[in-house]
């Protein structure tokens, strides 16, 4: 068969639909009910201009946003889960292969309790939180509430 070459407008529409597609996977040794899955998630985000959520394989979906905002709202929103499990999301780069995504890695805000005054300052805190991973993001304000002051 001879090759074709795709019309630049398709490879174009193609590429924008990408650039706003993150791709989930949940961590659970289960298969979830799809419809299940796509009906939660859209009435959990409720994201102004929706979400198309197609099932890829097993427990791996695929989330099409109208907008960057509404891609950004739910990446920064999570952790995510469902029934009980992790969902890990990764943004697939070139052409959008599925099988190089990793998902390996998740972001969680920590909470650093019962330090000393003199520790309550941001390099302290970065420190402390690089020990148990990549530090994406600080929160400078010292948070006192019942049970005693935290990072």
């Amino acid at each position: 068969m001879p090759a074709h070459t795709l019309d630049a407008n398709l490879t174009n529409k193609g590429k924008k639909r990408l650039a706003l597609c993150i791709v989930g996977k949940v961590l659970t040794s289960k298969l979830v009910k799809k419809d299940i899955f796509i009906d939660v998630m859209n009435k959990v985000w409720r994201v102004s201009g929706g979400v198309d959520i197609e099932p890829i394989k097993g427990n791996v979906f695929a989330f099409y946003f109208s907008n960057e905002e509404d891609k950004m709202l739910v990446l920064r929103g999570g952790p995510w889960s469902f029934d009980r499990a992790i969902i890990v999301f990764d943004e697939p780069t070139g052409t959008g292969d599925v099988s190089n995504l990793k998902f390996n890695s998740i972001d969680f805000w920590v909470q650093i309790h019962n330090l000393p005054l003199i520790c309550l300052n941001e390099e302290i805190g970065i420190s402390l939180g690089s020990l148990i991973g990549e530090v994406r993001d600080y929160d400078p304000s010292v948070t006192v509430d019942g049970s005693g002051r935290y990072l």
